[in-house]
């Protein structure tokens, strides 16, 4: 068994008040957030507010990274990559599950990959040291979740 261990959750038909207070409670004030929708992508700073209207979008940090997707009517799928078990209301995925931290490269805004560009303020107040980490099944060796992280 690897000295780290890592956490991998999910949650299933949650309503927006549920998925708020994941976010909350998994994640806190200081995890930046990713928004996407079918026509834009949005990257904003901790202290913005999430727009619940975009169809998936993720929440991350040093430690963990928290995704969710809409589903029919105004239900929400979730996973949660963590070093650390987060909210005991989280269905585990897996038990064995090694982090393996990297670095990652941002692409410029002037990204074509991204519809309308990626906007996202790169002050020196608040810039995005951006990583990667692995979550690989120990007994297999298999990477099955990259989740972003703030160095």
């Amino acid at each position: 068994m690897s000295e780290a261990t890592a956490f991998v959750g999910t949650a299933d038909n949650i309503n927006q008040a549920t998925l708020e207070n994941l976010i909350q409670t998994c994640m806190g004030n200081q995890a930046w957030r990713f928004l996407r929708w079918p026509h834009e992508v949005k990257l904003l700073e901790p202290t913005k507010a999430i727009d619940y209207s975009c169809r998936e979008g993720q929440v991350f940090d040093q430690k963990s990274e928290l995704r969710w997707k809409k589903l029919k009517g105004e239900q929400y799928s979730v996973l949660v990559l963590s070093t650390i078990q987060l909210d005991k209301s989280l269905t585990p995925v897996g038990t064995a599950w090694m982090p393996k931290d990297l670095e990652a490269n941002f692409y410029p805004k002037t990204e074509t990959r991204f519809p309308k560009g990626l906007d996202y303020n790169d002050s020196s107040d608040n810039k995005l040291d951006i990583g990667q980490r692995y979550f690989i099944d120990e007994a297999t060796g298999t990477v099955h979740f990259i989740a972003l992280r703030v160095k």
